[in-house]
Parts: C-alpha cells; structure tokens; sequence
C-alpha cells in the first residue's frame, strides 16, 4: 500500500475530474486523479484524420463564447481556436414513407399548416416549462409521474408532433420518449436556459461553436495544469473504503491508494461497478441505481469536398427513417475537413448496432444518399468513424444518465449530496448546461468546493 496520504482522490479524468482537481490543487492540497481508461477526457474525445487534415470529435462536439462561459474562459486560456456551426442553407426533412423536402433552416419542416402550428405549440409548452423550471421564481407544476411520451400525448399533439418529439429524445438523451421522465427533460432543457436555447445552432445556443481542434484540447489543456504525477491512467477502481482513519481506493489490480476525501466522477449508473464500504443506501442508492444510460452513437463520414452544399444544404437533417435520426455539418473548412456527423440514438440504435459493421455503415451511407436525392457522391467517403458509447466500458452510454418516471420524486436528492467522505461531481450533476461539457466543469469545482468546505471545517486531530 502506497504510504502517503493524499488530501484527494479523483476517481476519473473526464472534464470533472480534472476540473476538481486543478481548483484543490490550486487551493495547495494534495491530489491524485485515477482514470480507467489508458487518455484523459472521458466523453471528449478527438481524433485525427488518417491524411492529416483536422480530426473529428466522436464524443463532445459543441460550446458557445456567452452562457457556457467556464468552457469559453478555458479555450482562452488554452489559445484554443473555435469555427462557427454552419447554418447556411436549408435543412432536409425525410418522412416515414422516405420522401424529403428541403426547408429554410429557423423554421419547421413543410408540414400541413395544421401539423407545424401543432408541432411548435408542444415545443412551446415544453419551452415555457423549461423556462418556469429555471427561474425557480415559483412553484411549477410537477410532470415526474409520466413519460415525456405520455405528456405530449396528454397536451393533444398530433402524430407528426409525437414522431418530432422521439428525434428529440434519441438524439439529445439516447432514451426512448416513453421511457424518459417529462420532467427530467423538462428540467434538462432548462439548465441550458431553455428548449429552443439548448436546440439552437445560432448565438447563445447549445451548437454555436465547434473547436477546430478538437473537445479533447480542453481536457489535455485541465490535465497539464495539473502537477507532475497528479493523473494514473489505466487504472480502473473496484473498491472504496470510508473508514474512520480516511478512504482507501483500490484498483483492479490490487494496488491501494489512502486519502482524506475522494472525489467520484463517473457516471451514476457505473457506480454498481464500484464496492463501496460502508454501502450506499437511502436516496443515494435508490438514485444511483435507478438512472439509466440510453443507446448513443455517432458515425462521421469524412470527404473529400463538401458535396452536400451543391444541394443549396447547410447539412443538417431530420429524419422519420432509421437508422440516423440527425445528420449534421462538422465540417472545419480551414483543415479542408468536411465531414457529416450522424446520429444514431435510442431503440432504432440498439437495432442498428447488432448488425456487422459492413452493414451498419451501408445503412447509413445508403440513408446519407437518400436523403440528397440518391446522389452516388455519399458512397464514397475517404474515412469513416464510428463510435458507440454503449459499447465503451467506462462509458455505457451518452450523453448523460436520465431518469424514468417517478424517481426524481422519490430521489432526487440522492443526486449530487456527498456520503461521508465521498463527493460526486459529473455532468449529471450540474444546474447549469447539464450534460455538456459546462455543466461537467462547474460539477467539478462544485465538488472541490464542497472538499475544501468540509477539510477546513474537521477538527484538528481529523486533519493530521
């Protein structure tokens, strides 16, 4: 057993972790970061093209310079370049019989007149909710106790408006819209300031900025922040031991390590793959074991020339077709980079990803070549990425875990309330742009916070 004592341990080095672990470092106490996987980053993760021109992001992709403002502060302090979503040109839609018609991008698809006033009626309700929920000015109206499915059908949206309100669901959480909480995603739809704020590509929306380098800068830029020695990759944690004398965390292989406080950052459903002594229970047991991850995937297909704006297309899509639900420009045109990013969420995902690679990939690029008019110029990209996050062990899924419905009544504050020595940080965590990389950064100095509060407050003997 190692012999020192660390002030702090951080189980993972995603964008919390290292967060936590650069503000206790910064205050002078002692801390050691334990990742499972052999890179820092967790769900940010950027990789280079194979001929050199840029790379994509597999994992997170999407920030913006004025609400997200602890992102945007670290990509000025890292000298990280950042290159506007593109918005120019229209958007396709593809219904459920395979036709498509291009529409103006701001607007809604070319639905009967009656089917688009249905269709922004429920996004407006489901907005002015999430407004509600967000200014905590007064007591809201509570939709835990149904499915977000079950809330649009209950508020009279009509089928269209249904199938629109599934996209949302798969692609933003990777969860079915009947087995998702209404209030969950009423409430995730508020830490970032609201439905149409966390949907938008314009200024001050969820999908402004992309980096051209890449999500993962940050993490590296937090990660070499750090003291020498600070991070431990490849090193997977299986126990953590609260005892009178302080905390021991123990790796997979056997090695153990001693602290004061410890710092969990890792999703809550992974935390049944970690022994904790004493056990958790009460509300933090019931919420930890009730969230879930759904199916998420992206696949990038990368070209040699952006085709799809001879199409007058600024590359987005929405699809009532599977596998893709969302395709999207992630495009850096300075690198030459031109790519599509195509979604792949919730049970049409789960179908997909139990077919061969070769005929995943053809699905897609045949959905790619139907969705521009049968062009043959989508069968022929020069690189191909695929990523699901379901299948990565340390992950189990993206974007962040949800809750069914009813436990956030039973539980929620279970969430983010530390048990004994232990603090939770993540994401999942945050009030504010919960489930983007904001959110994992303000979680991580939430949980530093809370460490230094709690240190400074033991008694003498505690501390020694």
């Amino acid at each position: 057993m190692p012999e020192k004592l660390h002030d702090v341990i951080v189980i993972g080095a995603g964008l919390s972790g290292l967060q936590a672990a650069y503000d206790l470092q910064t205050a002078g106490l002692s801390c050691l970061v334990l990742e499972a996987r052999d890179r820092v980053g967790g769900k940010t993760w950027s990789v280079p093209l194979a001929n050199g021109k840029g790379c994509v992001d597999i994992g997170a992709a999407w920030t913006n310079d004025t609400n997200q403002s602890r992102i945007h502060a670290l990509t000025q302090r890292f000298g990280i370049e950042l290159v506007l979503q593109n918005t120019e040109g229209d958007c396709i839609f593809q219904g459920v019989d395979g036709s498509t018609h291009l529409f103006p991008y701001g607007t809604s698809p070319k639905f009967t007149e009656r089917e688009v006033q249905d269709l922004e009626r429920i996004r407006d309700i489901i907005h002015d909710l999430s407004i509600a929920n967000g200014s905590k000015a007064s007591k809201v109206e509570s939709y835990d106790q149904m499915s977000l499915e079950q809330f649009v059908i209950s508020k009279g949206g009509c089928k269209k408006t249904l199938d629109m309100v599934r996209i949302w669901s798969r692609v933003m959480l990777g969860i079915e819209a009947k087995d998702l909480s209404a209030q969950f995603f009423i409430e995730y739809a508020a830490k970032g300031g609201g439905l149409k704020q966390m949907r938008s590509d314009q200024k001050h929306g969820g999908q402004y900025l992309r980096f051209r380098k890449g999500t993962q800068s940050i993490s590296h830029g937090l990660a070499g922040l750090l003291e020498s020695g600070t991070v431990i990759l490849s090193t997977p944690i299986v126990k953590v031991q609260d005892t009178a004398s302080g905390v021991i965390v123990t790796t997979r292989n056997g090695d153990n390590y001693r602290s004061k406080k410890v710092i969990v950052s890792v999703p809550t459903p992974l935390y049944k793959d970690i022994t904790f002594e004493p056990p958790l229970s009460g509300t933090k047991l019931t919420f930890s074991s009730g969230t879930q991850l759904g199916y998420y995937s992206k696949m990038i297909l990368c070209y040699s020339k952006p085709w799809w704006t001879d199409f007058n297309s600024c590359g987005l899509s929405i699809s009532y077709l599977e596998p893709c639900g969302v395709v999207r420009d992630s495009s850096v045109a300075v690198d030459e980079q031109y790519s599509l990013t195509c979604f792949i969420g919730g049970e049409p995902g789960r179908k997909w990803s139990k077919l061969p690679q070769h005929e995943r990939r053809a699905q897609v690029l045949q959905q790619i070549s139907r969705l521009y008019s049968n062009t043959e110029e989508a069968f022929f990209p020069i690189e191909i990425f695929e990523q699901e996050w379901t299948k990565e062990e340390w992950s189990k899924g993206a974007p962040c875990p949800v809750t069914s419905p009813g436990l956030l009544t039973k539980a929620r504050k279970g969430l983010a309330e530390p048990v004994g020595n232990l603090h939770f940080v993540g994401t999942e965590t945050s009030d504010v742009w919960s489930g983007y990389m904001e959110g994992a950064v303000r979680s991580g100095s939430r949980g530093a916070d809370e460490v230094m509060s709690s240190l400074n407050s033991m008694p003498l003997s505690a501390k020694l």
